[in-house]
C-alpha cells in the first residue's frame, strides 16, 4: 500500500512532467496603431476588392516540438522597414510584406536558443500577410511601402496547427485568434493608461 508521502510525491512528480504545450509553440508580435493603420491604408488603395488580412500579426515562432516549461513573453518595440512582397504557401496564394527588421531577428535567435525551438524552415523571414487569398494579384505592380514597421506586444500561445488566418478553423470570435487576443492587450494597456490620466487630471 502507498503511504500517503509517496502519493504526494508521485503527483508532484506527475505535474513536473505535465507538457504546458503539448502541440508545440506560437508567438507573435502585432504591428503598433500607427503601423496598422498605414497598412490597412496601403490594402484599401492597392488591394481593393481584394480578400485582405485583418488580422495584422509577425509571427517569432512557430515551433511544432511540444514545449513543458511556461513562456514569459517580454516587453519591446522592434522595428523595421520594407524589403519586399513575396507569394507563401504550397499555392504561392497568400501576400505577405517581408520585414528587414534586426529586432526580430534577434528576438527570434534569442527565443530559439534559449528554449530549443525548431522549425520547418531553414532561415527566419520576419513577415506580415496581407492577404491569404492573392489569386489574381501581381506582386511586381504594387508599389513598395514607404514607411517604417513598429511591432509591439509579444503573445506566446499553445500552438493551433489548424489556424490559417481566415476564421475557417473556428467560430471564435476575432479576440480568440492570436492576433485578437494580442490587439485586445494592447487596447486594455491604452485603457489603463486613460484612466491613470484621468485620475491625475482629477488630483
Amino acid at each position: 500500500m502507498k503511504t500517503f508521502k509517496q502519493y504526494i510525491l508521485e503527483m508532484e512528480e506527475e505535474q513536473e512532467n505535465e507538457i504546458t504545450f503539448p502541440a508545440g509553440v506560437y508567438i507573435s508580435v502585432i504591428p503598433d496603431e500607427i503601423t496598422s493603420e498605414k497598412i490597412r491604408e496601403y490594402q484599401e488603395k492597392y488591394l481593393k476588392g481584394k480578400d485582405v488580412n485583418t488580422e495584422l500579426h509577425c509571427t517569432l515562432i512557430y515551433s511544432k516540438k511540444p514545449h513543458v516549461d511556461d513562456i514569459e513573453p517580454e516587453e519591446y518595440t522592434a522595428v523595421g522597414t520594407f524589403q519586399e512582397f513575396n507569394l507563401f504557401g504550397e499555392d504561392k496564394n497568400t501576400l505577405v510584406i517581408e520585414i528587414n527588421s534586426q529586432d526580430l531577428r534577434r528576438r527570434n535567435a534569442e527565443l530559439v536558443e534559449k528554449y530549443g525551438f525548431i522549425s520547418d524552415f531553414d532561415e527566419y523571414k520576419s513577415h506580415v500577410t496581407l492577404s491569404y487569398n492573392a489569386d489574381g494579384i501581381d506582386i511586381n505592380s504594387l508599389p513598395p511601402m514607404d514607411f517604417a514597421f513598429s511591432f509591439i506586444n509579444e503573445t506566446v500561445e499553445a500552438l493551433d496547427e489548424n489556424w490559417n488566418g481566415t476564421g475557417d478553423e473556428n467560430d471564435e470570435d476575432e479576440e480568440g485568434t492570436l492576433a485578437g487576443k494580442a490587439l485586445k492587450k494592447m487596447k486594455n494597456k491604452e485603457e489603463k493608461s486613460d484612466n491613470s490620466e484621468d485620475s491625475d487630471d482629477e488630483e
